[in-house]
């Protein structure tokens, strides 16, 4: 009997710890349950309407399942539709956002989109938008573009023709640019906001002057919901009769320091870089940096000082601020000492790698670089004397540089 109501109590006992652990657990994995089984069935439910040709449908589906989360292969789909119900500006960012994002897409799913991307791309401008200060409102047109809640630096693409960009914050003067944005092209928009002035007798006058600063004109309801960035898109509007494919290329000069190691001596020579960058496409670019550096005196006691001139051009891609770059090197590095035992230019050739964050603090864009090559041959440090040739230091192939500069935009 005793032994019964012993196996009693203790299933009884664990039936009460299970049941506890799974209210602890509950919440949390139905709720991420809940959500995965909420977005497959939006995306179910998008990907019906797109078919029926429901197209306000589907953007309101997969609008929602975004919300849930970030998916490039619905931002795709969104960019499809946006591009056939016409709003082929707002279309290239969409699907610019799936290219960059979706190496896990589906092959033939990725293939349509870049297509797409590519096709439509030469057809729109892509504004660099850089605000002073974060938290202005940008509107394009008349129309707010949501990017600029969250970040003072961003990219919008427009169609072809005049636009009026405008950055309001309170407390500051609205900054207001007028541009052309060429087709196919891309162009730079800085939005510099100045303090209104403190108040005095005058600045309630000023405020009711007919001088102040005329309100944007009215922008037509684009074809698509949120197509802030997307001009109409009537073939008369949009389209020049005959335009030139891309503006010329730009480069873009920065200039600051540089500490380079390897080669000249077991301390790091440090002097100067002049940068320059160019766009190709949307995330990729031509960069150049020529640098100069000197390495301090003395190398076991020997006075030597190395010199050391050379180009690092590179093709870098971009996301999200930090840029990947593969370099190459080329140029002549001197060593000299006090007598004529040492004293000769020597060519590099060397190819490596490198990466450079952006940072922009007021009107100065602030580059941060550090990278590295190996050099095809390397050269050791040697003095000859009367008990024959002395090595100082055996050199290796590296050449390590880290360089800080300034772009004024």
């Amino acid at each position: 009997m005793l032994l019964r109501l012993a196996r009693l109590v203790l299933v009884l006992v664990l039936v009460l710890v299970a049941g506890l652990a799974r209210a602890d657990d509950a919440p949390g994995t139905s709720t991420r349950l809940d959500q995965a089984a909420r977005f497959a069935e939006l995306e179910r439910k998008g990907d019906q309407a797109r078919a029926a040709g429901k197209l306000s449908e589907a953007v309101s589906a997969y609008s929602e399942a975004l919300r849930i989360r970030e998916d490039a292969r619905l931002r795709g789909r969104l960019g499809l539709i946006a591009l056939e119900g016409g709003a082929t500006a707002e279309a290239v960012g969409l699907l610019l956002l799936a290219v960059v994002d979706g190496h896990d897409m589906p092959p033939g799913e990725r293939k349509e989109i870049v297509e797409a991307f590519l096709r439509t791309r030469p057809l729109v401008c892509r504004l660099d938008i850089n605000v002073s200060h974060l938290g202005a409102e940008v509107r394009i047109d008349g129309e707010l573009e949501p990017a600029s809640l969250k970040r003072n630096d961003f990219y919008a693409f427009v169609m072809p023709g005049r636009h009026d960009i405008r950055a309001s914050l309170p407390g500051y003067r609205d900054a207001v640019k007028t541009i052309e944005a060429p087709k196919g092209g891309r162009e730079r928009v800085p939005l510099e906001l100045v303090p209104n002035p403190p108040p005095g007798p005058s600045s309630a006058s000023s405020q009711s002057s007919p001088t102040a600063a005329p309100s944007p004109p009215p922008f037509p309801a684009p074809s698509m919901p949120g197509s802030s960035a997307a001009a109409p898109s009537s073939p008369a509007a949009s389209l020049p009769p005959s335009s030139p494919s891309s503006p010329p290329r730009r480069w873009t000069p920065a200039f600051g320091a540089t500490m380079v190691y390897g080669a000249l001596s077991p301390l790091p020579a440090f002097g100067l870089v002049a940068s320059l960058e160019s766009p190709v496409r949307e995330v990729f670019s031509w960069r150049i940096d020529l640098r100069g550096a000197l390495s301090p005196r003395g190398i076991e006691g020997a006075a030597i000082r190395g010199a050391l001139v050379g180009a690092w051009p590179g093709l870098c891609g971009t996301i999200r601020g930090f840029s990947g770059c593969l370099l190459a090197s080329a140029g002549a590095l001197n060593r000299s000492v006090r007598n004529p035992e040492l004293s000769q230019w020597l060519p590099f050739v060397g190819f490596g790698a490198g990466g450079m964050a952006a940072r922009t603090v007021g009107p100065v864009d602030l580059r941060v670089s550090l990278d590295a090559v190996v050099l095809v041959s390397s050269y050791s440090i040697s003095l000859g004397g009367s008990r024959g040739e002395r090595t100082l230091w055996g050199s290796h192939p590296l050449l390590a540089g880290l360089s800080v500069a300034a772009a004024v935009r």
